[in-house]
């Protein structure tokens, strides 16, 4: 007879809140807080296609953008320290 299964006690990685992970009191996060993505959304939609391929996120444009100019960076540096 076969007994009890354990429960992993190893939490699952893909289920892991990202706020678990990132600290929340770092100033880029209480800055992502502070800005209203909604607004953004609203404001660039109208300017993007219903046709062709799925976009990318303008919170991921903007916020890839804001990033660049808080740091100086170039476009490469950015998206590298991104991944």
């Amino acid at each position: 007879m076969l007994g009890k299964i354990q429960p992993d006690l190893q939490q699952n990685l893909f289920q892991t809140r990202l706020t678990e992970l990132i600290n929340m009191d770092h100033p880029l996060v209480k800055l992502a807080d502070e800005i209203a993505w909604d607004n953004l959304d609203q404001e660039f939609e109208k300017l993007f296609s219903t046709n062709g391929s799925p976009s990318v996120a303008i919170r991921k444009i903007s916020g890839l953008l804001l990033l660049k100019e808080m740091f100086k960076e170039s476009d490469e540096s950015c998206v590298e320290r991104w991944i």
